[in-house]
């Protein structure tokens, strides 16, 4: 059998020294890759905060206490809104802080209260809304985020 191709002893490859330099190379490139796109690009999350409500308690003859259960990362009041739809009117609030909340449109008797003191602006489990409210109103309290109003928390009660 006679062979097709032949080896040529005088064929010239690249060196072994700009083998590795390339080889070096390649391999920082393919790192830094890796590396923008699992940090999200160079840019920060924009997405919503996962939150969840603990079931509204009543500590007063018309008073709620709405307590955040759970929030999965560092998430600042004044990027959220509250909406509260009392029967059929819905009233949104402004951006949050700690205290009685004075923006308009809701309605008078709406405090959020940080267990960190009104000095934390970060929402964190445990913190509260307290909510007055009027005798036999379904309540839906929404909790939003960013520009968008994503909502990431809401509970649903019939005040009594």
């Amino acid at each position: 059998m006679k062979k097709i191709w032949k080896i040529r002893k005088d064929s010239e490859a690249v060196s072994p020294v700009i083998a590795t330099i390339l080889m070096v190379a390649i391999t920082v490139v393919l790192a830094a890759v890796l590396y923008v796109m699992v940090m999200g690009f160079g840019g920060t999350s924009s997405n919503p905060p996962i939150a969840g409500f603990n079931a509204p308690t009543k500590i007063g003859t018309h008073t709620y206490k709405i307590s955040v259960a759970d929030i999965d990362k560092t998430t600042l009041w004044s990027d959220c809104k509250l909406s509260i739809v009392n029967g059929t009117t819905a009233k949104v609030s402004g951006a949050l802080a700690p205290g009685p909340i004075t923006t308009t449109p809701v309605e008078a008797g709406v405090t959020i209260v940080d267990l960190g003191g009104l000095a934390d602006t970060t929402i964190g489990t445990g913190d509260y809304i307290q909510i007055v409210t009027a005798s036999g109103i379904q309540y839906e309290v929404a909790l939003l985020w960013g520009s968008n109003n994503d909502r990431i928390a809401s509970t649903t009660f019939t005040s009594t």
